[in-house]
C-alpha cells in the first residue's frame, strides 16, 4: 500500500476551481497520509497543491459559431491525453468537478480502467433529461450532491450519493444588511436590481422587455434607482445599446462583476430564470422571475422538462413562492404589474423571506468537510 494518497481531479471553470480547492484542503486535513494531487485546475487548486497538466482556461469554449467549432478538436485531444496521464499517475480516486460534458467521459474511461470515480455537482437530471442517470451509473462510483433531494434520486437507482450542501448557501450570510450594501454603492432610496442575463441571447430576448417594464415601474416609484449588473464588458455593451434605443429617464447604474453586491443592495429583484435566482433567494429578496425563448426552443424544452417550475427557489421549495412570468406573460405591462403588487405587499414579502430563510438553512452544510469524508470512505471501500 502506498504511503501517499493519490488524487486525480479536474475542474474546467472558476466555480469548479473554488469548489475543488475547498475539497482538496479538507482531504489534506482528514487524510491520515500525505495527499498528492494531479489533473487540471486553476489558481485556487494550485494553492491547495494541484500539479496541473494543463491550464484550466484551455477547457473553456468562448465566443460563438466558428470559435466554438475550432475549439472542439483541441478539447477532445486534451481529454484523451489527460486520461492517459491519469492512468499513468495511478490515483486512488478521480474527482470530476462539474464540467459534465468533459468529466463524465473521463470518469467512464477511468472507471473502466479500475479507478474509483467521484463527480461533484450533479447535473439537473431532476429537471431535464433524467435518462442521463443511466450513463452516470456506468461511470461514477459516488455523486456529491449540492441539493438535498438529489441524494434520494440517486439512491433509487442504486447509485452512491452524498448531499454535501451548497457552497453559495454556506458563503452567503443568513441576514443581509441592505442599508450597508446600498451605502457601499453610493445609493439611497428604493433600489431595484434587474438581472437580465449573462448571454447575448438573453439580452436580445429580455433586455428591451425588462427596460420597458422599468419605465412603467418608475412612473409609480419615481425616486427608485435601477441596477443592471452583468458579468463582463461585452454583455454590458449589448445591454447599453438597448438602453440607448429606449431613451430611459429613470436613474440607473450598469455594473460589471458586481452581481452579488447589486442583489444585496436591492429592495426588490426582477430576474431572468437561472441559477442567479437561488442567490436572490439566499439573500431573502422579494423576487419575480421571467424568461422568454423562441417557440421552437419552448416546444423542445417542454418535451424534456420534468418539473412544474423554472426558478431554482421554486423548484427546491416545490411551490411558486416567487411569481414566474414566462413566454407570452413576459411582457412589460405584466412584469410591472406583478412587480408593483409584490413591492406594495409587505406581508407577502415577509412570507417569501421566511420561505427563503428555511431554504437557506436546508442548503447549509460543511460542504468541504462532508465531501472529503465521503471521498475518503469511498477509497476505503
Amino acid at each position: 500500500m502506498s504511503d501517499t494518497l493519490k488524487v486525480a481531479i479536474i475542474a474546467g471553470e472558476p466555480s469548479g476551481d473554488l469548489l475543488a480547492s475547498g475539497l482538496m484542503a479538507n482531504l489534506i486535513l482528514q487524510s491520515d497520509k500525505p495527499v498528492e494531487f494531479f489533473g487540471i485546475g486553476g489558481d485556487k487548486m494550485a494553492k491547495s497543491g494541484l500539479k496541473s497538466a494543463y491550464d484550466m482556461s484551455i477547457l473553456s469554449i468562448g465566443g460563438y459559431g466558428l470559435d466554438v467549432v475550432r475549439a472542439i478538436p483541441r478539447i477532445l485531444c486534451i481529454r484523451q491525453k489527460i486520461i492517459r496521464q491519469i492512468i499513468k499517475f495511478k490515483p486512488d480516486v478521480f474527482i470530476g468537478v462539474d464540467a459534465p460534458d468533459f468529466n463524465f467521459y473521463v470518469e467512464k474511461k477511468l472507471h473502466n480502467a479500475g479507478i474509483k470515480t467521484v463527480h461533484y455537482v450533479s447535473p439537473t437530471i431532476w429537471a431535464w433529461r433524467y435518462e442521463r442517470i443511466y450513463s452516470i451509473k456506468k461511470s461514477t462510483d459516488l455523486m456529491l450532491c449540492i441539493f438535498p433531494m438529489e441524494e434520494a434520486i440517486y439512491a433509487a437507482e442504486d447509485i452512491q450519493a452524498k448531499f454535501v450542501g451548497h457552497q453559495l448557501a454556506n458563503s452567503t450570510p443568513v441576514d443581509i444588511d441592505t442599508l450597508k450594501h446600498k451605502e457601499q454603492l453610493g445609493l439611497s432610496g428604493p433600489v431595484f436590481t434587474i438581472l437580465v442575463g449573462s448571454r447575448a441571447s438573453e439580452i436580445k430576448n429580455l433586455g428591451r422587455i425588462f427596460i420597458q417594464a422599468c419605465k412603467i415601474i418608475h412612473r409609480q416609484v419615481t425616486d427608485a434607482t435601477f441596477l443592471f449588473p452583468f458579468p463582463n464588458e461585452k454583455i454590458k455593451a449589448l445591454f447599453m445599446h438597448e438602453l440607448e434605443v429606449e431613451e430611459v429617464k429613470f436613474k440607473y447604474q450598469v455594473l460589471v462583476d458586481q452581481t452579488s453586491d447589486a442583489i444585496k443592495a436591492s429592495d426588490m429583484v426582477m430576474a431572468k430564470s437561472g441559477t442567479v435566482t437561488l442567490e436572490v433567494a439566499l439573500c431573502k429578496k422579494p423576487l419575480i422571475i421571467s424568461y422568454k425563448v423562441s417557440k421552437f426552443t419552448e416546444w423542445l424544452v417542454k418535451k424534456k422538462l420534468k418539473i412544474k417550475f423554472v426558478g431554482q427557489p421554486n423548484i427546491l421549495l416545490n411551490e411558486e413562492v416567487a411569481p414566474e412570468l414566462l413566454q407570452e406573460e413576459a411582457n412589460p405591462e405584466n412584469l410591472a404589474v406583478h412587480f408593483m403588487a409584490l413591492y406594495q405587499d409587505h406581508a407577502r414579502q415577509a412570507r417569501m423571506a421566511a420561505k427563503f430563510r428555511q431554504l437557506h438553512l436546508d442548503l447549509c452544510k460543511e460542504s468541504n468537510a462532508t465531501g472529503a469524508l465521503a471521498v475518503l470512505d469511498l477509497i476505503k471501500q
